[in-house]
């Protein structure tokens, strides 16, 4: 004996199971915060390093500094510089006194060969416009907080914002120039110019 549910009891299920279903999607997508897959396209005229700049610090909270606080630690001789660039990069051009690391070092890495120096003042990442060094500070942070009385930063814009305020970069001896990353980034540091 086969026993058939009324077509009415069908429905109020099926629409039970529905809102049931929506109120997990709200739930799961207001409890679980995700964020979204950079959308910024280095090559659209339209973008801006300050674009980038905001989608960095909305991606990556770390704390960060601006060149020109950055420029009087330098001149006061107050730093720990952290260039989380390639070689190649590094090598076109960088801060006066950076020390390069690489980009993905962990705190492990970075403690090991640099940790007497965290000591001597505040700690600053840098790389072309932030992701790179925001991502590495995210990464370690925490370990490296305690070693680094006076606080670790990222500078905001990296190379290429503290490059279009006018500072120079060296190369050894000589003055150096921003490397542009690679083709789609060096359309956004073209139009970055320095003021």
């Amino acid at each position: 004996m086969t026993h058939r549910m009324p077509s009415r009891t069908l429905m109020i299920g099926a629409v039970a199971g529905a809102v049931l279903v929506a109120g997990a999607a709200i739930l799961v997508s207001t409890t679980s915060p995700a964020l979204a897959p950079w959308t910024l396209d280095p090559t659209d005229p339209s973008v801006t390093l300050e674009d980038v700049e905001r989608e960095v610090i909305r991606r990556y909270p770390v704390p960060d500094i601006v060149p020109a606080t950055l420029a009087a630690m330098l001149s006061r001789g107050e730093v720990t510089l952290f260039d989380v660039r390639t070689l190649e990069e590094f090598e076109a051009g960088h801060l006066p006194g950076a020390i390069r690391i690489e980009p993905g070092s962990s705190a492990a890495d970075i403690l090991a060969a640099h940790r007497d120096r965290l000591g001597n003042g505040p700690v600053v990442f840098y790389c072309s416009v932030g992701v790179r060094s925001s991502q590495i500070m995210s990464a370690t942070l925490r370990q490296i907080a305690p070693y680094s009385r006076a606080g670790a930063y990222n500078l905001r814009g990296g190379v290429f914002r503290w490059t279009a305020e006018g500072r120079t970069l060296v190369k050894g001896a000589a003055q150096g120039e921003a490397h542009p990353f690679n083709e789609s980034w060096g359309q956004l540091l073209g139009r970055t110019a320095p003021r």
